[in-house]
């Protein structure tokens, strides 16, 4: 046992070292612990299936909502390029900056 194991009381290093063993106790240790316990059930086959549907659905509609978010960004991208590919077939203005060099000469 740890240094911090041997501080505790008897009663708890006795209990941590039968959770350590693995050998739990089949009985309850209080009459109201006995009347809360009840044994659980392994899930079942359609408790299986039901949960693999939410797990279908839930993934379905993230599918669908990245399906979305990839739509929407596309087209943002779209007309980002359409907003720019405009921008720069107007924007050239190189031929009447030659244009009034060669009127303004004296300079």
């Amino acid at each position: 046992m740890s240094e911090a194991l041997k501080n505790l009381p008897p009663e708890l290093q006795a209990r941590i070292a039968q959770i350590v063993g693995g050998s739990p106790s089949e009985q309850p240790e209080t009459p109201h612990q006995a009347a809360i316990a009840k044994p659980v059930p392994p899930p079942s086959l359609m408790d299986h299936t039901i949960a693999l549907r939410q797990e279908v659905a839930q993934l379905s509609s993230q599918l669908q909502a990245i399906g979305q978010v990839t739509e929407a960004v596309g087209q943002a991208v779209g007309e980002l390029y359409q907003l720019f590919r405009a921008q720069t077939a107007t924007s050239d203005y190189s031929s009447s900056y030659q244009a009034q060099q060669d009127i303004e000469s004296d300079y």
